[in-house]
């Protein structure tokens, strides 16, 4: 049965400043962005309505001269003896502009400025705008009223194109784009960097708190082993007569001992040191279907007692799981869940492993028939000395935690996939290496 894996939380103070630090500076970065593409977009808009306005303008000035141009072109009674001796309008920056006077029928009279400029797209009898790389035009038709009449609807006298090149505003919008960059950048920079000071100092007695309980934890549970062992040796060289209290004493002592030596893995775990101090390049590749094998061969006859039956259902054509790790630990991990299934099944019925290969991982599903897992204590699981009822005796609490704290030092987890009552399945997820033994 295929379950999505719970998200680890984050429970290191580092990690946890440097991840906030992240999200905080990606936060930034995006509302800088917002912020700069509003800017940009709004002022480009303003640019683009200020050069229209201004060929609104040209083009109205130019539709005042056209009648001029009409009556010079109707005497000259031939185009080309027109000659453009005389500027007609006085353009301001010839280079970036270009006027066209047109007649009535869309035919050429008269144009200014050396502007490269689109020819226009056949007359239109209402105004059209026309953008191209490097400038922007406007066709306007020009209508008159007869000044004998007075009245009656105006006539079309002509028509007159304007261009304006666009340049000056690109260069702009181009010194706006790189401020803009440039300054995103800086204040990122600087929110990053006044952000990691700050969290910095939040997070420090935080770190400095977490740091000082993993220290007394490890010390205790360290400085603990010494008198229970004294104790026991004591237990062990009493006074015969009072051998059912001894032994009694020597169980609380070797079960008090236990228990220290769970508290103990579990500081080093999360303080990133494995128990026997073997670094990550020291592990070795093993099988692990077989470690699963003689966990069932050494457990069966204990299941057996309490009439259980421990199977392997491994699938057909599975003959090895190659896995890099610590064998002793991965053995502790499903020791702890198989003792866990044991302890909770109830006598005839069946615990089974089940190892499958999904998606570039082991996943080794232990499934048993005891009273099963609320869905609101799947994660509480897993918690320290948690137990699901107060009265429940016999064990610490710490097993599943354990077996979390291994599988996910192995880059895996440890799931609840499924519960109910009666059933019970727990998923191990680790990463498979392809090698050959």
């Amino acid at each position: 049965m295929a379950t999505a894996s719970t998200p680890q939380p984050c429970t290191d103070p580092l990690r946890l400043r440097r991840r906030l630090g992240v999200q905080g500076a990606g936060f930034a970065l995006l509302l800088l962005s917002a912020f700069a593409a509003a800017v940009y977009w709004g002022i480009a808009g303003e640019r683009q309505e200020d050069l229209r306005a201004e060929a609104r303008q040209l083009a109205a000035t130019a539709a005042s001269q056209l009648p001029l141009i009409s009556h010079e072109f109707s005497e000259e009674g031939n185009a080309r003896k027109f000659r453009n001796d005389r500027e007609v309008l006085d353009l301001g920056d010839r280079r970036a502009q270009r006027v066209r006077w047109f007649d009535s029928r869309a035919r050429l009279l008269q144009q200014e400025g050396p502007l490269p400029m689109p020819a226009a797209a056949g007359p239109r009898q209402r105004p059209h705008w026309q953008s191209w790389s490097g400038g922007l035009s406007l066709w306007q038709p020009v209508y008159t009223r007869q000044r004998s009449a007075g009245v009656g609807p105006p006539q079309l006298a002509g028509y007159v194109q304007v261009g304006l090149s666009d340049r000056a505003a690109a260069a702009e919008l181009e010194r706006l784009r790189r401020g803009l960059l440039l300054g995103g950048i800086a204040a990122v920079i600087v929110a990053l960097v006044v952000g990691r000071r700050m969290l910095r100092q939040a997070f420090q007695p935080l770190q400095q708190q977490v740091q000082a309980l993993e220290r007394f934890t490890a010390d205790t549970s360290h400085e603990l082993r010494h008198p229970l062992t004294l104790l026991r040796t004591l237990v062990a060289s009493g006074n015969p007569q009072q051998v059912p209290l001894l032994r009694r004493i020597d169980a609380l002592a070797a079960q008090m001992g236990q228990l220290l030596d769970d508290l103990l893995f579990l500081a080093r775990q999360e303080q990133g040191v494995s128990e026997g101090a073997v670094p990550l390049g020291g592990w070795c590749r093993f099988d692990l279907l077989e470690l699963l094998d003689d966990l069932l061969t050494a457990y069966g006859p204990e299941a057996a007692q309490r009439g259980l039956r421990l199977q392997l259902e491994a699938p057909v054509g599975l003959q090895e799981m190659p896995l890099r790790g610590q064998p002793e630990q991965l053995q502790r991990l499903f020791t702890n869940l198989l003792l866990n299934a044991i302890r909770f099944s109830p006598p005839g019925g069946l615990v089974r492993l089940r190892p499958q290969l999904l998606a570039g991982h082991w996943r080794v599903e232990l499934i048993d028939q005891g009273p099963g897992i609320a869905a609101c204590n799947s994660e509480r699981v897993f918690e320290r000395f948690w137990r699901e009822a107060p009265a429940q005796s016999g064990h610490s609490g710490l097993g599943l935690p354990i077996a979390r704290a291994i599988a996910r030092r192995h880059g895996g987890d440890v799931v609840v996939a499924a519960a109910e009552p009666g059933w019970c399945v727990l998923a191990v997820e680790l990463p498979a290496v392809f090698t050959t033994f």
